[in-house]
């Protein structure tokens, strides 16, 4: 039984210090950062949402520069989570690594709290930063990210829709949270790593119907690779061949990330598991190989993700 709850709260800077009390604020709700503020009379003021890691927090700020440095990280040693930026007035600039974008409403950025960054704005500006805790998404996915999202996408539209959805919607529980929180990482995961376009032919349209097959029957656990091709009327061989030409993993590949991605979306609510119950409903044959097939492709336990998002080992 996990003890999450849903928080928010509101922040306005101080009026007899407001540049401390942002410095403070950001530190208690983001992480170490060096600022450097440019406006006369500054000011500040946020909206945070939680549960759990699951945190968004809307904010607007007038012109400051924001530096997170190699020292910053090691000051908040341990915290290798991302964080998605939606703006929602003005325009800034940010750097990470080699890439540098600027951003304003209708550019959404995607960057890693644990590298090194910088962004800056001359006017005031306000945007949604959501924290997307270590291990919520595919850890891969995340690596390999580009710093701008592709606003163009129905996808991308779909997620920053539904990252509003959680600042703007009132009445939340830590359940109803978490599960509209844990759909919007959804969204990001897809985001990160669609599936690549199929081309035309006959085999091409085999691969879309078996990753059709995957998606509806991955919890059955007597869907196998060789009951796919069967199903299809082809043999193995030209089943692995047809999804490789297509650029989609193995069947058998397939068939355990639908499943472990699923279980993940299950652990990421916060509400009782039962592993033993998740294992056998989402078609793994044994708890134990649940837990090894979600340690490969997330990097640790169940147990440690629902540690760490819920403080709650989840049995």
């Amino acid at each position: 039984m996990t003890d999450a709850e849903y928080r928010r709260e509101e922040f306005t800077t101080d009026d007899e210090d407001p540049t401390a009390s942002w410095d403070w604020y950001l530190s208690n709700r983001q992480g170490s950062v060096g600022l450097a503020f440019r406006a006369e009379e500054f000011r500040s003021d946020a909206y945070a949402q939680n549960v759990g890691r699951f945190q968004i927090v809307r904010f607007s700020s007038a012109a400051v520069d924001y530096r997170r440095s190699r020292r910053n990280i090691r000051a908040d040693e341990g915290d290798n989570s991302y964080r998605l930026l939606i703006p929602l007035r003005g325009r800034f600039e940010f750097e990470q690594g080699d890439s540098r974008e600027i951003f304003q409403p209708g550019k959404i950025g995607f960057f890693h709290w644990n590298r090194p960054l910088f962004m800056t704005h001359d006017d005031t500006i306000s945007a949604l930063i959501m924290t997307v805790p270590e291990g919520s998404i595919d850890p891969r996915r995340a690596e390999d990210a580009p710093l701008a999202l592709d606003e163009k996408r129905p996808l991308v539209r779909a997620l920053d829709a539904q990252v509003r959805l959680l600042v703007e919607a009132e009445g939340w529980t830590a359940a109803d949270f978490s599960v509209a929180f844990s759909g919007a990482l959804m969204l990001l995961d897809g985001v990160l790593n669609p599936f690549p376009a199929v081309g035309s032919g006959t085999r091409a349209a085999d691969a879309e119907r078996a990753r059709r097959l995957i998606e509806e029957h991955a919890n059955d656990r007597a869907v196998t690779p060789r009951a796919i091709a069967a199903i299809l009327g082809i043999s193995e061989p030209t089943l692995y061949r047809a999804l490789k030409r297509a650029g989609y993993p193995s069947p058998g590949a397939m068939l355990r990330a639908v499943r472990v991605e699923r279980a993940h979306r299950r652990l990421s609510a916060a509400l009782p598991v039962d592993m033993d119950r998740i294992a056998f409903e989402e078609g793994f044959p044994s708890t134990r190989r649940f837990r090894e097939s979600y340690r490969e492709h997330y990097g640790r336990t169940p147990a440690e993700t629902r540690e760490d998002l819920f403080g709650d080992g989840g049995g």
